[in-house]
């Protein structure tokens, strides 16, 4: 029987069941709740559906919870994939790595792009001869390099995260010393095969970059240098107490013997013109360099005992006497040139040499290390001050009148000095210039179309290294201005590409892969506190002071103690997806899952153990994001599958499993091979 609805029920209570309706109440209530029900779906039609429409739809995690953790690589089954190309498409492959974040950050902060990890990793390993070939094809000069660079690559080594970054520039330089014994054996000439040869002007960093690109890719190249031997500012300029002079000639050799042609003492312009070298190659590359100082148009300027800069280094490398024996010397600049002027100075006998620059001392733009060193054999830093003039009597210079600089920047960064009221007098006997250089080229492009700017500088496009001349292009300093040498190299790699592909009568920019400038991360320096000595870098053992600051010897002897192999194993092989043993997922854990252990010795370096506790495991995901590697990943794996607890202690087979399945057993790894045993000679078997 229906529950009947009386008038005194509380209305707030409804019943279980209603009497059915009849008629046409019973009609107009279905349509009721038909258009209740389809205005209900008409609202919710537009929106997104609250559930995953599979396949189309996958459900994604978040990277800090995900399936139990694998290897994608393992030191000592896998090898650490070497950045090289032909010269035409390295770019291509660097760009390509820097897609799929397999970019080491120290082979993309490096202007040439320097495989500074395949180095190392080859190093380690024992292979040392293959290291220096592996750089030199980019870097050219290892030795050289190894001794002068300001390495870039170091300020992104991400090791700095940790400790302290790899010491890659001396690294450089134990390849080389390793590599000079076996020259011999391992330099042999480049076959031609190209129809067109190529003329170079100027001998520096540049000009045998692309010299070296050339003959790689079949070209016979000839190279005129104005002076009696090689190196442009490398040979002129850098101090050999810095770059021993048979390095640097040492390497420029090797080239000679792939086939470079060699013409020194032959000055275009003079010797020989820029027209005559267009009608005998097909193709002419500028690579002067800067060969004057910039002298500031200050009163005084032109007065006995004012020099530039190049000139003072000249004289000073070439002659080991700048005239300032017994005198006192102040160099205009906080440069490295400036430095360097500084440091030869007293080596050439200088009673007392001193700097002055706009900058303050935390504004020099030299490299730290070298006013460090300059300090420590007695230069002495006059910051925050400006020249006002040179201060003259009975035509010799006497002392140099300076302002105080208030700031040397403004607020959006731009070289705006702002100079205070005070001077002062600083006495000396001779003044250097350290403040720029510039380029001469007049007589080299005089009677063509090779045009210059009203400063004196050649007109070319910085990105294709082409000028107004057909056929004609220019790298280095000529182009960029003052800069490194390595940068100087980068330039010359670029123009040899345009070259080749102007000689091959393809157009210079199409299709072109540019060379990619990325940015890393920053790291500041790790604190160092408890950490275990083997970890620290390796260091460089120098001259004292009073005694280096006497003649032009080498000041650094190179890696201490034999370090340079186990410097090479700190390397992190970043981004190689291969395992190293580094431990850092161990020491980042915070369940204490894991345990690494491997060995390190040369030609059978091998990660021996890894295991992972997936009882312990709070899947953080921290491991994975330490990991510099990106060997370790999290898988899809979510369920875990487990007979025995013990199948919950992955091994190092187990790590490397098939990452497909949805299911981690513990069941499924293949043990890799064992570690290869060393031989006597250090060599895999």
């Amino acid at each position: 029987m229906a529950e009947v609805v009386r008038p005194d029920m509380d209305p707030g209570l409804l019943p279980v069941s209603e009497p059915p309706k009849k008629g046409l109440d019973a009609f107009l209530s279905a349509w009721r709740s038909m258009a209740t029900g389809l205005g209900i779906t008409a609202r919710r039609s537009s929106h997104r559906p609250a559930t995953l429409r599979y396949p189309f739809e996958k459900l994604t995690m978040t990277p800090r919870w995900r399936g139990a953790l694998r290897l994608r690589g393992v030191l000592g089954r896998d090898d650490v994939a070497l950045v090289t190309a032909r010269p035409p498409h390295h770019n291509e492959v660097i760009v390509g790595l820097l897609e799929v974040d397999r970019l080491p950050p120290c082979v993309g902060t490096c202007p040439a792009n320097v495989d500074a990890r395949g180095q190392n990793y080859l190093i380690a390993d024992g292979r040392v001869a293959e290291a220096y070939e592996l750089v030199r094809e980019r870097n050219i000069m290892p030795g050289v390099l190894g001794r002068i660079c300001h390495h870039p690559c170091e300020g992104a080594c991400t090791r700095a995260r940790y400790d302290q970054p790899i010491a890659i520039r001396p690294l450089h330089r134990f390849a080389h010393e390793s590599y000079a014994p076996l020259r011999a054996e391992r330099v042999k000439r480049l076959p031609v095969s190209q129809g067109a040869p190529v003329a170079i002007i100027g001998s520096g960093p540049s000009g045998l970059a692309a010299a070296l690109d050339l003959m790689r890719l079949g070209y016979a190249v000839t190279m005129f240098e104005k002076y009696d031997k090689p190196g442009g500012a490398l040979y002129s300029g850098v101090p050999a107490y810095r770059l021993p002079r048979e390095v640097l000639h040492g390497e420029i050799d090797d080239l000679v013997t792939m086939g470079l042609d060699l013409r020194c003492g032959v000055e275009v312009g003079r010797d020989v013109t820029l027209e005559e070298l267009r009608r005998e190659h097909g193709a002419v590359l500028i690579a002067a360099g800067l060969q004057v100082s910039r002298i500031l148009p200050i009163p005084g300027a032109d007065a006995e005992g004012v020099r530039g800069a190049l000139e003072f280094l000249r004289k000073a490398n070439w002659e080991g006497e700048a005239g300032v024996r017994g005198k006192r010397v102040l160099v205009i600049g906080g440069g490295n040139v400036a430095v360097d002027v500084a440091r030869c100075a007293l080596r050439v006998g200088a009673t007392e040499v001193r700097m002055a620059s706009l900058e303050s001392m935390e504004e020099v733009p030299a490299h730290p290390w070298e006013i460090e060193e300059a300090l420590d054999e007695g230069v002495i830093a006059t910051c925050s001050v400006g020249p006002e003039e040179v201060a003259v009597e009975d035509g010799h210079v006497v002392g140099l009148r300076v302002r105080e600089c208030l700031s040397v920047f403004d607020e959006t960064g731009r070289f705006a000095p702002k100079m205070g009221e005070n001077t002062h007098l600083l006495e000396t006997d001779v003044v250097v210039f350290a403040i720029g250089q510039a380029a001469v080229l007049d007589d080299v492009v005089k009677d063509s179309d090779v045009t210059l700017n009203e400063r004196g500088n050649l007109k070319v496009d910085g990105t294709l290294f082409t000028t107004t001349g057909d056929g004609v292009f220019a790298c280095g300093e000529v182009v960029t201005g003052p800069g490194s040498a390595i940068a100087s190299i980068a330039t010359g790699h670029e123009a040899a590409q345009s070259i080749h592909r102007y000689l091959q009568g393809v157009d210079i920019a199409a299709d072109r892969t540019p060379r990619p400038v990325p940015v890393f991360e920053k790291h500041a320096p790790a604190q160092l506190d408890g950490v275990e000595p083997e970890r620290l870098r390796a260091t460089m053992s120098m001259a004292d002071p009073v005694e280096r600051v006497t003649d032009f010897r080498p000041i650094e002897s190179g890696l201490e103690n034999g370090g340079s192999q186990h410097e090479a194993t700190r390397c992190l092989r970043c981004c190689s997806e291969v395992c190293v043993g580094c431990t850092f997922c161990a020491r980042t854990c915070p369940d204490f899952c894991i345990t690494v252990e491997r060995v390190d010795t040369p030609g059978a370096r091998c990660v021996t153990r890894y295991d992972l506790d997936l009882s312990k495991c709070c899947f953080c995901g921290l491991c994975a994001e330490q990991c510099p590697t990106n060997a370790l990943t999290h898988t899809g794996q979510y369920e875990l599958s487990f007979y025995h607890r013990d199948l919950a202690l992955f091994d190092k087979g187990e790590m490397l499993r098939d990452p497909l399945p949805t299911r981690a057993t513990g069941r499924d790894g293949i043990m890799p091979p064992p570690c290869p045993i060393p031989t006597g000679d250090g060599e895999r078997p």
